[in-house]
């Protein structure tokens, strides 16, 4: 008999810990489940600027037989060139030369067609004229003007392997608004959150992680659903230009 009693009691015992186990196991999956609750939102800061650097290219062509007199006549298109940009507007300290290219086409081992053809000329000799300055509207207005040239007899060369717009516009003043634009995109993300939270009938309990995201330079006028590539071009092409930034949050709610 108590022996029975005491196995009645050691049962009771056993369940009554089984139930607070699971009782306790209960509570603290449901504690860890209400901690995990979040919102992930993406705030977004946008600033319109102007390029403050304008890089331009020209590049001439002469084709021949002769060496010296190539390199006369590249010398001569060097110095019509100089002449044309410094009446742009542009000073010594901005117009650099580039390196002479000489290419023999005979010593093509790929094509020997051009080497048996007496009247092809053997070498190509390519020079060019760099602009590099702050005066972005003046590279501009004279790339409109760079018909002159054509009309001095110039034999302008265009690189077709090259993807880079010419002339090409950068933005350098980048770190002077970068403070702004990330807490422009941290309210942003902030307001998001907070419309979020109230909707759903919960609370903002902190921030759990964040990103700051990647700032983008792209023309003022791009489409947000450009590709990269298309992106870079159109912003290296325009003067005006747009930087954003789209930071990533990740709010606790309660």
């Amino acid at each position: 008999m108590v022996n029975k009693f005491t196995w009645i009691i050691c049962s009771l015992i056993l369940a009554i810990g089984i139930l607070g186990a699971g009782y306790s196991v209960g509570k603290a999956f449901y504690i860890v489940k209400k901690m995990n609750r979040s919102v992930t939102v993406k705030g977004l800061a946008e600033r319109d600027v102007k390029s403050d650097l304008g890089l331009w290219e020209i590049n001439f062509r002469e084709v021949g037989n002769d060496l010296v007199q190539l390199d006369q006549r590249i010398q001569h298109d060097q110095e019509l060139v100089v002449t044309f940009l410094k009446q742009q507007g542009f000073t010594d300290k901005e117009i650099d030369r580039t390196q002479l290219k000489v290419e023999d086409r005979f010593a093509n081992v790929y094509n020997q067609n051009i080497s048996q053809n007496a009247n092809n000329q053997r070498y190509v000799v390519t020079a060019g004229t760099r602009v590099r300055t702050e005066k972005v509207d003046l590279v501009q207005q004279a790339g409109q003007n760079v018909d002159k040239l054509l009309q001095l007899g110039v034999p302008l060369a265009f690189d077709a392997s090259s993807l880079s717009p010419n002339p090409s516009f950068y933005y350098t003043q980048l770190d002077s608004i970068r403070p702004a634009l990330l807490a422009e995109a941290t309210q942003s993300a902030f307001t998001i959150a907070t419309q979020f939270a109230k909707d759903s009938g919960s609370k903002l309990a902190g921030v759990q992680n964040a990103s700051q995201g990647v700032f983008q330079i792209m023309g003022r006028d791009t489409s947000t659903m450009s590709s990269d590539w298309n992106s870079n071009q159109n912003a290296l092409g325009s003067i005006e230009k747009k930087v954003r930034l789209v930071s990533t949050i990740v709010y606790r709610i309660r």
